[in-house]
């Protein structure tokens, strides 16, 4: 939005334009005033003039004559009138990212945000605890949401939202800045810089599409899946294999501080599971870290080396080309499907920490094979990762 002059204030102002020293931005400021006004434009015309023919009636003449004989008084005059105005400006916007437009439609039961100062500040009426819907635009992306997915007895919603909607948005920031400043070579910046939409409803509808002007999220009912959907859109795959899931979570749950999945976790529950002991040998402590996160895919890895498979979820044991997130080829010639996500996970972090995360990323981006990106072939280097892990492990116990 730009501000508009009266008619005072744009004259004050017209010695500074004679003169060159306004800003770009007051000089345009000015100059739409100018154009949109013919009295002003007549008075400047004969300020810069040094003959003007005529001037639009005898109080205009009187004033122009004062200009000129008082040019110092009215920069003066000017500047401070400018001053007010860039002041005014910055209070107006300070207050627009500060008080957030939320509104809330009974009908539909959806609550509107808009937060163009992003969601840090934001500040939510009791009634998003009535609304089944979120409708929420920020400067980096949208959400549409299904409010109760959310909705928990520990945290009111008023609260909780806030919170998420701010870990989001710092999220996204944290993944285009970390894959920007580390793999520079595999970085698709063109895709990074997209605006993201965020569909977050009740059904199994998981997948990304792009657009030419943005990235859409459809994270169905898992709404803790951000940073990985938001990773792979970025890897641009559409046949998802170990490579991309491992690298999507060890990037966005073993890297990212802001992942959902940390804030989502259960202590309690994490004390059910059969690596508990593992996790606990490996250091790990009930604080959801990056770093304890990494640990957590490393103790469930350890225990299928170790143990079994197929004993837990898609995400834990089950090798990942049986699990419905797999999209490869349905005959996998690659060893590397066999292992579970977390298993993944923790061997893409074995190969970020070995070989480096710029070799890593341009493997897993597809743009290198496995022996050129790491000089040597997989099962060689998965051999070396199963020996330290279970090393590792066995040494911390």
């Amino acid at each position: 939005m730009r501000e508009t002059l009266s008619c005072s204030v744009a004259r004050d102002m017209l010695p500074l334009l004679a003169d060159g020293l306004l800003s770009p931005e007051s000089e345009a400021i000015l100059k739409e005033h100018l154009a949109e006004c013919q009295v002003c434009r007549e008075i400047y015309g004969q300020m810069t003039d040094p003959e003007p023919a005529s001037a639009a009636d005898p109080v205009e003449l009187d004033y122009l004559k004062k200009v000129r004989r008082s040019r110092t008084r009215l920069l003066v005059g000017a500047l401070l009138a400018l001053a007010l105005i860039v002041g005014g400006l910055t209070v107006w916007f300070r207050a627009r990212a500060e008080q957030a437009s939320v509104s809330y439609d009974e009908g539909s039961k959806t609550l509107v945000v808009y937060a163009a100062g992003g969601a840090k500040e934001l500040k939510l009426p009791e009634t998003v605890n009535q609304a089944q819907t979120l409708d929420a635009q920020f400067d980096s992306f949208h959400m549409a949401m299904y409010l109760p997915m959310l909705r928990t007895e520990e945290t009111p919603m008023e609260d909780y939202l806030p919170a998420y909607l701010e870990r989001t948005e710092r999220s996204l920031d944290f993944l285009r800045n970390y894959l920007r400043e580390n793999c520079s070579d595999s970085f698709p910046a063109e895709r990074a810089d997209k605006y993201v939409e965020l569909n977050i409803q009740p059904i199994e509808n998981y997948g990304w599409t792009e657009k030419e002007d943005r990235i859409v999220l459809d994270i169905g009912s898992y709404y803790w899946h951000r940073e990985e959907l938001y990773l792979l859109s970025l890897m641009g795959t559409r046949g998802v294999q170990w490579k991309q899931l491992g690298y999507a979570w060890y990037v966005g749950s073993c890297l990212d501080p802001y992942a959902e999945v940390l804030h989502s976790s259960s202590a309690e529950a994490l004390k059910q599971q059969p690596y508990y002991e593992a996790y606990l040998r490996l250091g790990g402590t009930e604080e959801f870290s990056p770093e304890n996160y990494r640990k957590l895919n490393d103790a469930i890895s350890w225990l299928c080396l170790s143990k079994r498979m197929y004993w837990g979820s898609a995400y834990e044991s089950t090798p990942l080309r049986y699990t419905a997130l797999y999209r490869g080829p349905s005959v996998s010639t690659d060893p590397g499907n066999e292992m579970s996500v977390c298993m993944a996970t923790s061997f893409v972090g074995y190969l970020a920490d070995q070989y480096g995360f710029s070799e890593t990323s341009a493997f897993c981006f597809g743009q290198k094979e496995f022996d050129q990106a790491f000089g040597t072939d997989f099962d060689s280097v998965y051999q070396a990762w199963t020996a330290q892990l279970l090393e590792t492990v066995g040494e911390a116990g």
